[in-house]
């Protein structure tokens, strides 16, 4: 044992403790030793701390352990009082840190500095990351002719006093070959070579750089690598790879890059671009960003587990890509190496919560919501056409109204109303049934031309079970038969309808589709509409992709249970929320509207599938039962009807309850109340005005005109915040089914806490990753542009900048860029250009054997970027095939 003036030491470890540097660097020396061989045990996470000791502050390495009283892990200046340093050099198996069962050890040397560290103080520093970068002095140097500029007086520094020297200067042949592909990917031609071996003038080279940069292909080859951050596709992903096309969104970052967007404002409109007010269609179409990431069309998934994943996937792209945080580890418990807690992550994860979308997107290969239709210029001059056709459709059935609505009131002031016959169906009727005879048979006529049948999606002709109904036989339903229509109930987005039923529910039956025209719920995201009770409420639904391209409206009160309830939808074809009314025993119910945002059509228009010889698809109205979704088991139906136009109110009550419309028939003029004469008036319109129902009919052709021009519109993939507010928990273990307390947007306070003027919302994300006192956003940006320059980022580990990341090889030049990176308004060409003039890019990246010996992989930039411009010429060799 050797002493190094306090207790003895093992000799292996004294030998490193006399080779060590005069004085120890906590960041540069100690952390790296701690955050690799002591936080796995004794780091941040908080649940999983061994023997109550952590290792990542001064304040609990310098307590009492509370699992050894009177014992302190770490005394500063005091070894004998360390519990921590008797620990690392014991050979105890039961003592010995790190333990055994751990697999890690320390090195000897690792041992000397932790020990070195205790004798000097113990001191603690913050994280150089998380620290703002500061000011720089420029360094002087021996070197001067090497100078041209910043970045060589940090390079040339750092060499002298490694007693390295820079290399010579390219050759001017590879100098342009070797600017041409970093800036555009793309080789010089032979003319660009010789033009610039011949000029001889002293800004030669500088004049090349401008050239480059204002080169329609730098920003095609600066969107690859943004491509790569943002985990671009071609296709959605998973078992069911399928083609999506979000190529408009690589076109936009072409030309942000072209048009040298500032860096900031490049970020924040892929962020936050739909938060702006009166957002532009760009600022819609950059957030396409926060939807790049794989999506699932696989019929038998969790709709909510994958839904998770997609806003996981925004976290850990924003966090890792933007900010060099892997934010992920912290997911399923605090993060074990940084300050980044459970709570810290769902806080970040919550920005990108509370959006209108679902886990499941349409098998039918229709855009995932929420999404920005991409009109043509010629597009949107007919559609801009066709909506003035229907606002003038829409005006004229106004003044039609109001020029006869003297005509309806001098019919019920005339007594006229008490004709109405209570009984009657009302016009408009395409199907009906009562089922009195056990048979499906459409008491409307056109049987033969419909295939009516029970059945599920792939056993035909199930038996019909018939049960005493409303009035004489009803229809039972087992859940997961339904009563199938063919063709009948096929109605678009721009067409009226109603549809009104007799059903009795069962007491336990909470959730369950009373009818619909769908193929299959969640498979095609809803795709047609229906009704159905959900938690006790009825809901009627409109939709092309639930939930952003959809009408959702919902009663406020509970269905009646173990009664016949008579129930009603109607449509105006409006597309809007307020022209979908849900109707019970004749009383139009109170609804609340959950989604109200319906602009592309409800019906299939035929669609293949699976090719051009497979059968199209367009399925009709279907009762009691649906495929992959549930039903409405152990319930009864009778009195089906359906018809081709939206019912009034009082022919709602004929089909409801006449009772009730006897009672209005039986009153006189003076008892009738406004509302009352309102209905009586609307059912005089649409029964007995010509010129009523011709406006009524023209606005439908006219909405039919728009919505067929609105459906071959291409859509994209955007962001757009939920008016729902969907709240966030942390989930236990990262499970999307275990949730526990409730949190709220939040960027993590260690690194740097939101202002008050930043939002709770992307938007304010995006002021917080973007402000001057972030202090890892700029560092992290030219890191990354550096790497891709040098083939070696300053800080080697470009997507990780917490603990576990590599030590930066020339802080303080990092810190220069970043500053300067800010200071010129994010300027990406601005900072391509500096590094670009300076003497360290411009080295010849020939190795000698010496200097392989001590920096093969550059670390120390003796030499110029050695990036493989050899496999770029094989990558793009058939472009230069096809322009030259």
């Amino acid at each position: 044992m050797f002493s190094c003036g306090g207790p003895d030491l093992p000799e292996a470890v004294y030998v490193a403790y006399k080779e060590l540097p005069k004085s120890i660097d906590f960041n540069q020396h100690v952390k790296p030793i701690l955050s690799d061989k002591c936080y796995l045990c004794h780091g941040p996470d908080a649940g999983n701390i061994k023997g109550g000791l952590q290792l990542h502050t001064a304040d609990v390495a310098y307590a009492e352990l509370p699992e050894s009283p009177g014992k302190v892990a770490i005394t500063p200046g005091n070894l004998e009082k360390s519990e921590f340093f008797h620990r690392i050099i014991s050979d105890d198996p039961d003592l010995i840190m790190p333990e055994p069962g751990s697999h890690l050890t320390l090195t000897n040397y690792e041992k000397a500095v932790l020990i070195k560290w205790i004798e000097e103080g113990a001191e603690y520093k913050e994280h150089w990351a998380f620290l703002k970068p500061e000011k720089q002095e420029i360094p002087k140097v021996k070197q001067t002719e090497f100078v041209s500029n910043t970045i060589d007086n940090f390079v040339v520094k750092q060499l002298e006093n490694l007693k390295l020297s820079p290399s010579e200067k390219a050759d001017k042949e590879i100098l342009l070959r070797r600017a041409s592909f970093d800036l555009t990917g793309l080789p010089p031609t032979l003319e660009e070579l010789d033009a610039f071996v011949k000029d001889t003038s002293p800004n030669a080279f500088e004049k090349q750089i401008d050239r480059l940069l204002a080169s329609p292909h730098y920003g095609e080859h600066m969107t690859l690598d943004w491509m790569d951050l943002s985990r671009y596709a071609d296709t959605h992903g998973y078992s069911n790879d399928r083609y999506r096309d979000t190529s408009p969104w690589r076109d936009w970052v072409i030309e942000a890059f072209n048009k040298n967007m500032p860096y900031d404002e490049f970020v924040t409109w892929q962020l936050a671009g739909d938060m702006f007010e009166n957002a532009t269609r760009e600022q819609k179409l950059a957030t396409t960003f926060n939807r790049l990431h794989p999506q699932n069309l696989e019929g038998g998934i969790i709709d909510e587990e994958f839904r998770s994943e997609y806003v996981a996937d925004r976290t850990a792209t924003v966090s890792q890509g933007l900010l060099g945080l892997s934010y992920a580890c912290a997911k399923c418990h605090d993060h074990k190496y940084d300050p980044i807690s459970q709570k810290n992550y769902f806080e970040m994860y919550s920005f990108f919560n509370n959006v209108d979308e679902t886990g499941l997107i349409p098998w039918d290969l229709a855009t995932p919501v929420p999404a920005m239709m991409l009109p043509t210029k010629e597009q949107e001059e007919v559609l801009a056409y066709l909506e003035t056709l229907v606002d003038d459709s829409e005006e004229k059935v106004k003044t039609t109204t109001s020029k006869e609505k003297p005509k309806a009131e001098k019919w019920i002031a005339s007594n006229q109303f008490k004709k109405i016959p209570s009984k009657k169906q009302p016009n408009g009727l395409v199907a009906a049934f009562n089922f009195d005879n056990e048979k499906l048979i459409n008491l409307a006529g056109g049987n033969g031309q419909n295939k009516i049948r029970m059945r599920q999606q792939f056993v035909d002709k199930e038996k019909a079970i018939y049960k005493k109904g409303a009035s004489g036989k009803g229809l039972f339903m087992n859940g997961d038969t339904w009563l199938d229509l063919d063709n009948i109930g096929i109605f678009q987005r721009s067409q009226p309808f109603s549809i009104g039923i007799q059903v009795y529910i069962p007491k336990d039956l909470e959730t369950g589709v009373i009818f619909h025209k769908m193929n299959s719920p969640e498979l095609h995201s809803f795709r047609g509409y229906h009704l159905k009770i959900k938690d006790n409420k009825i809901e009627a639904l409109l939709a092309h992709v639930y939930p952003d391209n959809a009408i959702v409206v919902e009663s406020l009160n509970d269905v009646p249970k173990e009664k016949w309830v008579q129930l009603t939808m109607t449509y105006d074809g409006s597309s809007k929320a307020n022209g979908v009314s849900i109707f019970m025993d004749g009383e139009k119910l109170q609804t609340k509207t959950v989604f109200d945002n319906l602009y592309k059509d409800i019906v299939f228009h035929g669609l293949r599938l699976y090719g051009k010889d497979s059968p199209r698809l367009e399925p009709g109205l279907r009762i009691g039962a649906v495929w992959r979704g549930k039903g409405i088991k152990d319930a009864t139906i009778d009195d089906l009807m359906v018809f081709n136009k939206e019912l009034t109110e009082i022919e709602v009550l004929q089909i409801a309850n006449p009772d009730n419309l006897d009672k209005i028939k039986q009153k006189e003029l003076a008892d009738l109340n406004e509302t009352e004469k309102e209905k009586l008036a609307e059912y005089y319109l649409a029964n007995n005005s010509e010129a009523y129902s011709s406006a009524l009919k023209d606005l439908e052709q006219k909405r039919l005109v728009l919505a067929d021009s609105i459906d071959p519109i291409k859509q994209i993939m955007v962001m757009k915040e939920s008016k729902l507010n969907r709240q966030t928990y942390i989930l236990d273990r990262g499970n999307y089914d275990s949730p526990t307390d409730s949190v709220f947007p939040n960027a993590p306070e260690d690194i740097f806490p939101m202002t008050e003027d930043m939002p709770k919302n992307r938007l304010g994300l995006a002021k917080w990753i973007t402000h001057k006192d972030n202090p890892l956003t700029a560092r992290v940006t030219v890191n990354r542009y550096w790497q891709n320059i040098f083939g070696r980022g300053l800080v080697k580990t470009s997507e990780d900048f917490g603990n576990q990341g590599e030590l930066p090889s020339h802080p303080a030049l990092l810190d220069w860029l970043a500053i300067q990176f800010i200071e010129s308004g994010w300027d990406v060409k601005a900072l391509h250009k500096t590094i670009m003039m300076s003497s360290t890019y411009q080295q010849s990246s020939v190795i000698t054997e010496a200097l392989l010996a001590v920096d093969g992989e550059n670390k120390w930039l003796a030499r110029g970027p050695s990036t493989d411009y050899l496999e770029k010429c094989f990558v793009i060799m058939p472009y230069m095939l096809q322009v030259y």
